[in-house]
């Protein structure tokens, strides 16, 4: 473990302990608050990396640095109502985007931060996928805009 992560300076914590597993036989993630699930051992062996997961980083810093108001009008669209002042997409994956929301309710003049899940109409496979659904995406937004004034 520390020849391939030499900076793991927390094995030497107290309460770090190693341990080997002999036979898996249920596979529980907690990925943080309400993001949990399980996994067959066979399933978890299985499975691939998502095929965007190497350049998702990439597309989200584009989509943030040059095209915000793309994000606010796919969000509007996904779900009206939600009006949002800014939308940073924190990752991408070949199902949808993560984006960290921020609005100022009408009753208020807190602003209020919240992650949402906005999923593609299809999984994605390539790049080159993930440029045609954002722009599909984005001129549906922008059709259901034009239409709603």
């Amino acid at each position: 473990y520390l020849a391939k992560h030499p900076g793991a300076f927390w094995v030497n914590f107290g309460d770090f302990n190693w341990f080997r597993m002999e036979e898996i036989v249920d596979i529980r993630f907690v990925g943080g608050f309400a993001r949990a699930g399980s996994i067959t051992p066979k399933d978890y062996r299985d499975a691939k990396p998502d095929p965007v997961s190497g350049f998702g980083s990439f597309i989200a810093s584009h989509m943030n640095d040059d095209h915000m108001d793309s994000t606010i009008a796919m969000i509007a669209h996904a779900i009206p109502g939600l009006d949002v002042s800014e939308a940073v997409i924190t990752s991408v994956d070949s199902l949808g985007m993560y984006v960290k929301c921020t609005r100022t309710p009408r009753a208020s003049d807190q602003p209020q931060q919240f992650k949402i899940r906005l999923p593609f109409p299809r999984k994605i496979e390539d790049r080159k996928d993930v440029k045609e659904v954002i722009v599909e995406m984005t001129r549906a937004a922008q059709g259901a805009a034009t239409e709603a004034n």
